[in-house]
């Protein structure tokens, strides 16, 4: 051994190893039996099966539920729109209900409020449109400058102020649209209780019975999850 070189040495080490550890193939073997081990103990550990099922299905149930959750979102505006038409369609074809008088004497006074702004945005829109025209000659025109002047001031001064009209009164009709739609909405509550016997309202209650139906339907389903 004292004759021998030092990479005959390295050799011999190496060649020493390779007789003392063990082949690839048992140790393939021997990790196969206890991954199979392991997946018998999975088989017969019914709390484990279900705990980990639990764990990988969490993430579903909470998509499923978002899921079912937009489509009650949807369902109930679609429910609160067909109670607005309902309500709005009675209001003009039946206003002597009693149940709904008072409502809908309201909502006459909002709508005649609401036609009365309509008509003077109207007045207002034209008179701007008067007055940008005379503005638009009065800028090209070539002849007296000074009393071209003092008029496009005037008319300036005008068109200023009228938009400013104009403005409030495009804030006052959305005001009004805003309060009409509620008490549209409760007049539509009111007629679908009592469900009076009219051709005109009949395919609307039809509607308003497959809304709530599927409502229910998406919120028991959401309570199961």
């Amino acid at each position: 051994m004292e004759g021998l070189s030092p990479s005959h040495l390295s050799l011999l080490q190496v060649a020493g190893a390779k007789q003392g550890g063990l082949p690839f193939w048992v140790f393939y073997l021997l990790l196969s039996l206890i991954l199979l081990l392991i997946f018998i103990n999975f088989l017969q550990n019914k709390d484990f099966r279900q705990k980990l099922s639990y764990l990988m299905a969490r993430p579903r149930r909470r998509l499923h539920r978002l899921r079912l959750q937009v489509y009650l979102k949807k369902e109930e505006q679609k429910k609160t729109e067909l109670l607005r038409q309902l309500g709005e369609l009675s209001s003009l074809k039946w206003p002597d209900l009693p149940e709904i008088e008072e409502i809908a004497s309201e909502i006459r006074a909002l709508e005649e409020k609401n036609c009365w702004l309509q008509a003077e945005w109207h007045q207002v829109y034209r008179r701007l449109e008067i007055l940008k025209l005379q503005k638009r000659r009065l800028l090209n025109s070539e002849a007296g400058q000074d009393k071209p002047k003092s008029n496009l001031e005037e008319i300036e001064t005008e068109i200023s102020s009228l938009e400013k009209t104009r403005q409030e009164i495009q804030e006052s009709i959305l005001t009004t649209d805003e309060l009409l739609a509620p008490h549209h909405q409760t007049i539509g509550q009111v007629v679908y209780r009592l469900r009076p016997d009219r051709e005109d309202l009949a395919f609307i209650y039809f509607q308003l019975d497959r809304a709530n139906e599927r409502i229910k339907k998406l919120k028991q389903d959401i309570e199961k999850l």
